[in-house]
């Protein structure tokens, strides 16, 4: 395995490691080697309260496998599970010493499976009876579907594996709970968040408005305030008389952001009650007072640019979603609603930007909630595996130790640190990440919930009456799906 000096601001700690801790062969008096150990060994050590302190088993090479989503069959595809070795990148050269940590400790090589057709993959390998990966980390809408089809492991019956362990996301572990199993969950292993809101600094201050930094500190940020921001912002930037992408306008949106800021707003479409069953909660004289103000925010297109409803060319983008995150920078938008992940898009951006949570419904609301999209990735186990004693093993140390190595380096660092540009983004960062909400109704879209109610153009839905058309197919899909979980196995 390859090694690397440790730097003189290191030899203090090496001293006390030797004093201290004479299992490492570095300290030993004879060995050759004296004067080196490796970083990921110190970072072992440093550690934390929360160490599983699961014993080391000798696999004889066996690779553990990853199956995700190949560039070619998903353009947010998966790139940190592996890493080929020390480098100059952050997040790669933490999860290389990651990896090296289990790697070593197990006599495993991890690998990562990239396939153009990873459902079709699961299906036919687990009908099979054999499978060549260990896990799966697709898109959530996607375990969802393979979990409904039986195809995925029960995570709460692995062994080892302790979702009550900050390293595996509390708020998914109750949110996407099945009764009291849990077939895909988020975790430290997966470098994802939920949505945030992502504010021009300058066009605040060149048009003299409330910044929301100042509405957050006054416990004001609110839905009406984010609207009121929103709609003082519109030019047409070339007078061509047209509202189109080369305007500047208040927010751009996709359908789905009607829903995010649904969810900030506290609404849930479905929630689990005291047995796992996730019952029907999505419409209320709030729902639909919270609907109508974003309806309205976004129904007026001189001041709301919606992308899923535009045919805009990418212009050399991988897809018009960056394209879009590139016009924020230029100035065109005042928000734009995306994952904190994506911040590093804006680090050229010559105007600063800010970063806070979606807004609350009103002031009397406790706490920010921050949704989790139903397209962003989770983690998964196939339900046909050889060793779930190692699975378990590896599954929750590779979390541990990504929450030791790899997740100061993302987020303490390059999120919170290298692309932010003041103190309320970092915090609101935080806020974001720990206010992440699930629902099980969008993730396995219950007789249409997400597709035909909520991700739908505002402008044009009614949601009370598409609400009433489905509402006894939702409760049908639910109490079936409920139900197949809960049938004896064939």
């Amino acid at each position: 395995m390859k090694q690397r000096l440790l730097s003189t601001k290191c030899l203090p700690l090496l001293l006390i490691l030797c004093f201290v801790l004479p299992l490492f062969a570095a300290c030993g008096g004879g060995d050759s080697n004296a004067e080196e150990t490796t970083v990921y060994e110190t970072e072992i050590l440093d550690g934390n309260q929360y160490d599983p302190k699961i014993p080391k088993v000798d696999y004889e090479e066996y690779e553990f496998a990853f199956l995700s989503a190949a560039m070619t069959a998903d353009p947010y595809y998966v790139d940190y599970i592996v890493s080929e070795g020390e480098s100059s990148d952050l997040i790669m050269d933490a999860v290389y010493r990651r990896n090296t940590v289990i790697e070593d400790k197990y006599n495993v090589k991890l690998v990562q499976i990239e396939s153009n057709a990873p459902q079709a993959d699961v299906r036919t390998q687990v009908m099979s009876g054999s499978v060549e990966f260990d896990a799966v980390i697709l898109r959530g809408a996607f375990l969802a579907n393979l979990a409904r089809e039986r195809l995925l492991y029960n995570l709460n019956e692995l062994e080892w594996v302790d979702m009550t362990k900050p390293y595996w996301d509390a708020n998914a572990a109750a949110d996407l709970a099945v009764g009291d199993a849990l077939y895909f969950t988020n975790c430290d292993i997966n470098m994802r968040m939920p949505y945030g809101l992502f504010f021009n600094k300058q066009l605040i201050e060149d048009n003299q408005l409330t910044s929301p930094y100042t509405y957050l500190a006054n416990n004001e940020w609110t839905l009406d305030n984010f609207g009121k921001l929103v709609k003082s912002i519109s030019v047409d930037l070339n007078n061509d008389g047209l509202f189109d992408e080369n305007d500047r306008y208040g927010a751009t949106f996709e359908h789905h952001n009607a829903i995010t800021l649904m969810y900030a707003s506290g609404i849930r479409a479905t929630t689990q009650d005291p047995t796992g069953y996730p019952t029907l909660t999505l419409m209320g004289d709030k729902t639909v007072t919270a609907y109508e103000k974003i309806k309205d925010i976004f129904s007026d297109s001189s001041y709301s640019y919606c992308l899923t409803c535009s045919t805009m060319d990418p212009h050399g983008f991988e897809h018009r979603w960056d394209y879009a995150r590139y016009l924020f920078t230029q100035d065109h938008y005042l928000f734009h609603i995306c994952a904190p992940t994506d911040i590093y898009q804006f680090a050229d951006m010559e105007h600063e930007f800010g970063v806070v949570p979606l807004p609350k419904y009103d002031s009397a609301q406790e706490k920010y909630h921050s949704m989790m999209s139903w397209w962003t990735q989770a983690v998964g186990c196939p339900a046909v595996m050889d060793d779930p004693d190692r699975t378990g093993r590896i599954l929750e140390d590779l979390n541990y130790y990504s929450s030791v190595i790899v997740t100061p380096e993302w987020f303490d660092v390059m999120l919170t640190r290298k692309y932010t540009r003041d103190d309320e983004s970092e915090s609101s960062l935080l806020t974001i990440k720990n206010s992440a909400v699930y629902d099980m109704g969008l993730y396995f879209d219950f007789g249409g919930l997400r597709t035909k109610i909520l991700d739908v153009d505002p402008a044009k839905n009614n949601i009370s009456t598409n609400y009433a058309k489905l509402r006894k197919a939702i409760e049908s899909d639910i109490d079936d799906t409920f139900n197949k979980f809960n049938a004896p196995a064939a």
